[in-house]
């Protein structure tokens, strides 16, 4: 699948899409109380899902430890997906796929495990964020 063939997937089910630059969309989805922004960025040989911010690392360095501490937990736990720390301090929830090999049903798979962890740990990791 291409980049242009993926698109138009994310259009056929509905997705909002916004052009953000020749190799990166962008969408959204509503859950848990809040809008989640979700990202997808075209590199050579994957495609990145990415809800870019999923929450805000706090700046208190204990807190901001047990957070870390719980998000490389749930990135065991969790099948697809992970969590990661950018540069800015945001947490990022992502998923990864070959762009080659990537299909429809995985275009689905992708934002259905997005959505479905943004909803079930946000609530979990707000608390934790917001100790300090």
């Amino acid at each position: 699948m291409n980049f242009t063939e993926l698109r138009a997937c994310l259009e056929k089910d509905g997705w909002p899409i916004e052009d953000v630059s020749e190799a990166t969309l962008r969408s959204c989805f509503r859950g848990g109380g809040r809008m989640f922004p979700v990202f997808i960025h075209k590199e050579p040989e994957h495609v990145t899902f990415a809800v870019i911010p999923f929450l805000r690392l706090p700046e208190d360095e204990a807190v901001g430890d047990v957070v870390v501490d719980r998000l490389l937990r749930l990135n065991r736990e969790m099948n697809l997906a992970k969590f990661s720390v950018d540069e800015d301090g945001d947490v990022v929830l992502s998923v990864d796929y070959r762009l080659e090999d990537l299909d429809p049903s995985e275009v689905r798979d992708a934002i259905d495990v997005l959505s479905f962890y943004a909803e079930k740990y946000q609530p979990e990791m707000r608390r934790l964020a917001a100790s300090e």
